[in-house]
């Protein structure tokens, strides 16, 4: 099937099988959605319209955030002022980011070895993520995270949801100096910090057509110190604001969306989404991580240095 905006020529049925995969990578692991989103695009599928695949990328990866964002809200296990201040300095980095893009990296000449930059970027977090130090962190996670879900869902059962505010976000101070609760426990931050952080990445994100959750996460648990039970969701919602504000920014400039194709790839990340926590079970999460890990560092390779591999020994790597 030819896909005229898009350009290129490709069965449907592999569109929906990579964007399945990509859809099963994410709800099992979450993250590198929005790279995976694009190396479809550029090689699976061969396009050759940098200021095209960006904004179609940003779209598939929107699809996790709208639905979780709701969730996360009536759970109470996400920081609204500091997903604001994100999402403000997201709207800025996301113009500023896609106009760049748009204006400078409008070829796939230019386009890719940056994409390529921020695809080892992501493999080594991959890495990272697969030693003991962090594996064991991530365990103590899970096993808070299932207490305070278990904690939600007997207050539920009990008819008592208004004694979620004792476990939930809860604002007791507002300004430029925000002070929180959650769990009982007190958190402060600096309204500044996430509305710079918010700029910088929306930049990156917004130029590069992904969803830059890769950059946010670790922003908020390590440098704001925010538990984990809520940095999804403080994080989810300022990626809807920055993402939404990217693709109208390129469709204001030009660009187009093959809407032909993005229906197909919605109908794989949806499937994907869907087997993903069913097939999970049967897969280990170190392994799934340790293949994407290596798929990744040998896209990065072949974006980057693949023409001068070419160049200097005469074959392609991708």
């Amino acid at each position: 099937m030819f896909f005229h905006i898009a350009g290129v020529t490709v069965n449907p049925i592999v569109v929906i099988i990579w964007m399945a995969f990509v859809g099963f990578v994410f709800s099992t692991i979450g993250a590198a959605g929005g790279i995976l989103a694009g190396v479809g695009h550029i090689t699976i599928f061969g396009m050759k319209k940098a200021n095209v695949i960006k904004p179609m990328n940003q779209i598939l990866t929107l699809v996790s955030p709208i639905i979780s964002t709701p969730l996360y809200l009536r759970e109470r296990r996400l920081v609204i002022p500091a997903a604001v201040s994100l999402g403000v300095g997201g709207i800025i980095g996301a113009l500023l980011g896609s106009w760049l893009s748009h204006t400078y990296l409008k070829e796939m000449a230019s386009y890719q070895p940056v994409f390529g930059l921020i695809t080892f970027v992501i493999a080594g977090r991959m890495w990272y993520e697969m030693t003991p130090k962090f594996r064991e962190k991530q365990q103590k996670v899970k096993k808070a995270t299932k207490a305070f879900e278990a904690k939600v869902k007997e207050l539920k059962a009990a008819g008592k949801m208004s004694e979620i505010k004792e476990i939930g976000v809860n604002f007791s101070e507002m300004g430029i100096n925000n002070t929180f609760t959650f769990a009982g426990e007190t958190f402060r931050y600096n309204t500044i910090a996430p509305f710079l952080a918010g700029v910088f990445v929306a930049i990156i994100s917004a130029a590069l057509g992904v969803g830059g959750g890769f950059l946010l996460v670790p922003f908020l648990s390590s440098a704001l110190g925010f538990p984990m039970f809520i940095v999804a969701g403080t994080s989810t919602m300022s990626i809807v604001i920055s993402s939404l504000t990217s693709i109208s920014n390129y469709l204001r400039m030009g660009s187009k969306l093959d809407l032909p194709m993005v229906g197909f790839e919605l109908i794989g990340i949806l499937v994907g989404s869907y087997l993903g926590p069913i097939l999970s079970k049967y897969i280990k999460g170190i392994y799934l991580k340790g293949f994407l890990a290596v798929v990744l560092t040998y896209i990065g390779i072949g974006y980057v240095f693949g023409p001068m591999i070419l160049h200097a020994f005469g074959f392609r790597i991708i």
